[in-house]
This record gives structure tokens, C-alpha cells and sequence, in this order.
């Protein structure tokens, strides 16, 4: 007998002979919502949901299944329509049918279908997986275009209700301003952007996740807090540029994540003596601190930079360089969170300068006035580094770095150090930080 958390459904096997081959029954029981949500989250990433460990198995039983099947999102969309539905809206466009015309159907023919040939959940999902997923398709969906409004899509809710019950049910994890959790872009940004998925996620949660599935509140309620979700603030634009360009200098040192073992698959070469293989790993090893890559300041010496330049992305889509992290060349997907990503982009399409409009290349000596910008200095730099840029004993003096490597000190000073509580200086005029730079080109260069 199977139990739903609790529920004994085994009359309901002894209709159906088996999971895999009954008439139908509707698998429900005292917590029918619960199981509803958890197939809804299995709708969204199965294989997050069911955990690694459970999908290691999954995967060592890939050679005599074929191909692991995909999310069911994928092919029937956030709005459950297929390929009839919203998906080009939010450059997902469904590959079959939807599953809206299961809607109330027996649930043991949905069963059939998720272990057919076509769909082949049997050789991945557990029994109670495949329960839960098609109780979710038989009894779970909703008319998406009840709560959202396809051509604006703006929820069809009132806001201020919603701000009610997200401040106090939502914004413990998710902060009053959705911003709260790193690994998340903002809220905001994702309601707008593909509000479906929203509402998927708050009826049911996240796969794998401790995000509570508010499926047992009204509609109404729901498309309230959807309303008030979607007007919550984006994600400051300056502050995701200048941490953007912490992680191009040292992501792991920014997000605190692990870096993989051995060299970068996209380094060629061999390091140079003394540079660590996790080193390879940084964006500016492969595109210089001047962001031309190969063509640029770093194309000599023992630092050479890597490969071509991030130059001819600025003012980019950041969508589109997003999508270029998760490549086979980068394989940041596992790496970085949606929000290191954002960021990323963002400063790669907004935050670069052309360095040699600051920084005359030969002389590697800063274009800027040194005299105007002492105090600047003084006031914001010296409390850290000191009055002569040597009171930090773990790095050396910020002379010697700024005149071997005035690119990487410019770099410095408008984005600030990864994981470290220096101030970036992007929202000063340029030509402070550009002074600053000469400035401290003037400092003594040993200890």
C-alpha cells in the first residue's frame, strides 16, 4: 500500500491494479493540498525536487533508460498551455500540447502517461513521485489567465492586501523589498518578467526548498500578493554594476563559494609560476583588468591574459550575457547564484571604461591630476591603507600596485575589493577616481 503522507490509498491500487496500469482513481487524502503542491513542484524540477541523492540513482539507471527526460515545464509551460500558451513571452516557448486538457481527468490515465515511452517518469520517479504529479495535473492547475492579464501581465490583484500578507508571511525570508536572499534575483524583477511562474511558485513552493506553498489561501488572496510582488523595487542598478565587478575580479572571494579542482577547461596555457590553479578560474584571468583580453594591456608579461576581449559586450542585453555564463566555455550555472549572474552581466554590459582614455598604456601612468584629489585620498582611502598606502601588511604597498598594474588599481577603486568591505567609487565623477589613481601612483612603492 502507498500512503500519502498518512493516507491510506490502498483501495485506490486495488482499483488500478497497479500504479502503472488502473482506470483511475483520485489519489487524494486528509492532506490532498500538500500532495497537490508537491506535484506542482515536481512539475516545476523533478529532479531538484526528488534530491541528489535520489537523482544519482536516477542518473546511474540513464544508460538503460536513454536520455533523462526534461522538466515538465519545459514542454507544457508555467502556464500549463503548451505550446498554445505564454511561453514565447518569456523566451520559453512549449514543445507539446498543454496539460490544461487533463484538467479533472482520471488520474490513473494520467499515471499511464507520465511512465509511456514518450514521458518515462517510471525509471526516475518513485510511485509516490508519479501519485503526486499526476494528482498536480488532474486537480492542481489553474486558468493563469484568470489571475494575469496576457497583455500587460500584471496580476489581476489589489496590492495593498497583497503587501499585508507578504509582509508577513514572505518578507521573513525574502525581506520586506524581495531582496533579501542572494541566491534570488528580486522578487520583483521575476513576477514581472514571467508572472506564471510566480504564481506557480507561490501556490506550490520551490522544488526542494522550505518556501511554504500558500495553495490553501484564497485566489483572491493570491493574485493580491502576486500584485503587490510585482511592484516591489528592482535591484539598484549601481550597486549590482560595482558588485558585478568584485566577481569579474574574484567571484569566490565575493559569493564565498567553492572553486573546482584543477585548471579552468577555458584556460589555454600553462600559469605562470606562482599563479594557482583556482586562479585560472577568475574572469580577469581570461579578460584582463582593461576587459580587451589578448589585445589589451595583459597581452604581455608574465600575467597574459587568456582570450578575446569583454569590451565588445558593453551596452548589451544583460539577458543575453547571462545565458553566456551557463555555456560549456564558462560553466557558471552551478557557480554562480541568479543574482552573482545579474550582477555580473550587468557590469560587463555597464560598468567597463575604456582604460586607455584614463591610463596611457606605454607609461602605465594615470591620465588624471593627482594635486585635486589628495584629499580624496586622505578621506576615504587612508583610514584603511594608511597615509603612505602601506599600512595593510598582507598586500603590498598600494604604490607598487598601482604603477606595475594601474588597471587593476582603477579597477579597484570603482568597484571596490571581493568580499571585503572596501567602498567602491563608481558613483564619483571619473575623473576623482582617475585622480585617486594618480595619486597613489605617487606613494612609495616598498616597504
Amino acid at each position: 500500500m502507498i500512503r500519502i503522507r498518512g493516507a491510506v490509498v490502498g483501495a485506490v491500487l486495488a482499483a488500478l491494479g497497479s500504479l502503472w496500469s488502473g482506470s483511475g482513481a483520485v489519489l487524494a487524502g486528509e492532506d490532498e493540498a500538500a500532495t497537490i503542491a508537491r506535484g506542482g513542484r515536481l512539475y516545476e524540477d523533478w529532479a531538484k525536487e526528488i534530491g541528489a541523492d535520489n537523482l544519482r540513482k536516477a542518473e546511474r539507471s540513464q544508460e538503460q533508460a536513454g536520455t533523462r527526460p526534461g522538466r515538465c515545464i519545459d514542454c507544457h509551460g508555467w502556464d500549463y498551455r503548451g505550446k498554445g500558451g505564454v511561453g514565447e513571452r518569456v523566451g520559453q516557448t512549449g514543445l507539446a500540447v498543454g496539460i490544461d486538457r487533463k484538467v479533472g481527468a482520471d488520474v490513473g490515465e494520467i499515471v499511464r502517461i507520465l511512465g509511456d515511452t514518450t514521458h518515462r517518469y517510471r525509471d526516475f520517479l518513485k510511485e509516490q513521485d508519479i501519485a503526486d504529479l499526476a494528482l498536480f495535473v488532474a486537480k492542481g492547475q489553474i486558468v493563469m489567465d484568470d489571475t494575469i492579464e496576457p497583455a500587460t501581465l500584471r496580476a489581476k490583484g489589489w496590492a495593498p492586501n497583497g503587501n499585508v500578507y507578504f509582509q508577513t508571511i514572505c518578507a521573513n525570508c525574502h525581506g520586506n523589498d524581495g531582496q533579501a536572499l542572494v541566491e534570488t534575483r528580486p522578487l520583483g524583477d521575476v513576477a514581472r518578467e514571467n508572472p506564471w511562474h510566480a504564481m506557480h511558485t507561490l501556490l506550490n513552493g520551490h522544488p526542494n526548498g522550505t518556501m511554504p506553498a500558500l495553495r490553501v489561501l484564497d485566489r483572491a488572496t493570491l493574485v493580491d500578493i502576486l500584485a503587490h510582488i510585482q511592484n516591489l523595487p528592482t535591484r539598484d542598478l549601481l550597486a549590482s554594476i560595482v558588485r558585478g565587478g568584485r566577481l569579474y575580479d574574484t567571484w569566490y572571494k565575493e559569493n564565498g563559494r567553492e572553486v573546482p579542482e584543477g585548471l579552468n577547461p577555458a584556460y589555454s596555457g600553462t600559469p605562470p609560476k606562482g599563479v594557482e590553479p583556482r586562479t585560472t578560474w577568475r574572469c580577469k584571468e581570461c579578460h584582463g583588468w582593461d576587459y580587451r583580453g589578448k589585445t589589451g594591456s595583459a597581452s604581455a608579461g608574465e600575467n597574459k591574459a587568456q582570450a578575446k576581449g569583454i569590451n565588445a559586450l558593453f551596452g548589451a542585453d544583460s539577458g543575453r550575457i547571462v545565458a553566456r555564463f551557463s555555456d560549456p566555455l564558462h560553466g557558471y550555472a552551478k557557480l554562480l547564484t541568479p543574482r552573482d549572474r545579474l550582477d555580473l552581466a550587468n557590469f560587463i554590459s555597464r560598468g567597463q571604461l575604456d582604460m586607455d582614455e584614463y591610463i596611457d598604456r606605454s607609461t602605465r601612468r594615470s591620465r588624471g591630476q593627482a594635486e585635486r584629489f589628495t584629499s580624496h585620498y586622505h578621506t576615504i582611502c587612508a583610514p584603511c591603507h594608511g597615509t603612505d598606502g602601506r599600512e595593510i601588511r598582507t598586500m603590498p604597498p598600494l604604490g607598487r600596485i598601482a604603477v606595475t598594474d594601474p588597471w587593476r588599481s582603477l579597477h579597484g577603486i570603482l568597484n571596490g575589493h571581493p568580499g571585503e568591505p572596501m567602498p567602491p567609487l563608481m558613483a564619483l565623477p571619473r575623473e576623482a577616481a582617475v585622480g585617486i589613481l594618480a595619486y597613489i601612483q605617487t606613494l612609495p612603492s616598498q616597504r
